[in-house]
């Protein structure tokens, strides 16, 4: 029997290392995990020693907002590690909180195993690259991050991005718009607004203004269009609050069921993250969209950040230039996006064009690789601890 440390921040990391939980309780039933975490790897069979769920942060506000309760689960885990014994830590992410107490677990004399360094989407610069004294394996989702890692000395490896196993699992695109109850006719937009509160206060309003006008502009009466927004489990009263104003111009929200309505869908408006890897994987033309409050808008102006990061779609990041569209900041607004989308839906060179990328996109991901990034992940950590 092994115990083994897990310790992962955002709901996207959740998922990620849920998959990895129940990999690991596959081939191994006896094996323990303890894990600062949530809900997802709570289901997977791991023991919930904090939970994490919640404390995805955007801008410094936030972060700050955030700090007595990651101090308190700091304690809970630094107790935890004083009293019992690891055969092996698994680190996820969540650079802010894990690369500090990276330390202690090798000071303790266990084994580390990181999962998704942080910055590993970077190509330039050796940002990420500080953990390499710390671990001793790291699985990374992209090729350039495995060799920036090897390169300062880390028993790095590529290992590809969990996304591509999710998508691939999914049933055909003809059986989900049946069971979701859209015709072949029907042009359905798949609307992804967020899911942490300060998200759908910031873009929700904007993509329904987008639909009233697209409304309004009367949109061609031979194809029916369908506009959804999905929302996680758990979360379809917050976009709910949003919606009384387009009532009658939207479906019902889909709770739980986000990959399943990107499959369905015949284009997607999508907040900036994980979910436009999601769209590219899936092959779902796209329109990326951000905005964020004014003391985030006056942060971003004192800094520079828009003048230093050039994208903020996973795709666009990957490639190095705009294969999707981003309307980010004052960009954000109902009508540039509804321009956008028509002028997307018309243009089907630009379709292919995109689709095209897409194709070197999951290459990056890792689509040509013989396994998929749970099963290679979780056969070093068996080396690990052999």
């Amino acid at each position: 029997m092994r115990t083994l440390f897990l310790a992962v921040g955002d709901a996207s990391g959740d998922e990620h290392c849920a998959a990895l939980v129940r990999e690991i309780k596959r081939r191994h039933p006896d094996w323990h995990i303890v894990a600062l975490a949530g809900p997802r790897c709570a289901e997977a069979g791991a023991q919930i020693l904090g939970s994490t769920q919640g404390l995805g942060v955007i801008g410094f506000a936030s972060a700050l907002a955030m700090v007595p309760r990651s101090w308190r689960l700091k304690n809970q885990m630094l107790q935890w590690l004083r009293t019992h014994k690891a055969d092996a830590a698994i680190f996820c992410d969540w650079g802010g909180f894990n690369t500090r107490v990276l330390p202690y677990f090798k000071q303790a004399g266990v084994p580390i195993l990181y999962y998704f360094p942080p910055r590993s989407w970077q190509k330039q610069g050796e940002a990420g690259t500080g953990i390499a004294p710390f671990c001793d394996a790291i699985a990374t989702p992209f090729e350039w991050s495995a060799e920036k890692l090897q390169r300062v000395g880390a028993n790095a490896h590529w290992v590809g991005h969990p996304i591509l196993e999710k998508t691939a699992e999914l049933p055909e695109r003809e059986e989900l718009r049946a069971q979701f109850g859209f015709s072949p006719d029907d042009v359905v937009v798949a609307l992804l607004a967020g899911s942490r509160d300060m998200e759908l206060k910031c873009i929700a309003p904007h993509l329904c203004g987008a639909i009233s006008l697209l409304v309004k502009q009367k949109l061609p009466a031979s194809r029916r269009f369908r506009f959804v927004f999905a929302t996680p489990r758990g979360g379809r009263f917050k976009i709910e609050r949003y919606l009384l104003g387009v009532k009658e111009l939207v479906e019902a929200p889909v709770e739980g069921r986000t990959l399943e309505l990107l499959r369905a869908a015949d284009v997607g408006i999508i907040k900036s993250g994980t979910s436009t890897l999601e769209a590219a994987a899936l092959n779902l033309p796209q329109i990326v969209v951000y905005d964020f409050p004014p003391l985030m808008h006056l942060q971003v102006a004192l800094t520079g950040l828009r003048r230093k990061i050039r994208f903020v779609a996973m795709p666009n990041i990957i490639l190095d230039r705009a294969a999707v569209p981003e309307l980010l900041g004052e960009n954000c607004r109902a009508p540039r996006i509804a321009s956008q989308l028509m002028s997307l839906l018309e243009s089907s060179t630009e379709i292919e064009k995109m689709k095209a990328d897409y194709e070197l996109v999951r290459h990056a991901l890792g689509s040509e690789l013989p396994l998929g990034a749970t099963e290679g992940t979780v056969d070093m950590l068996e080396r690990l601890v052999s």
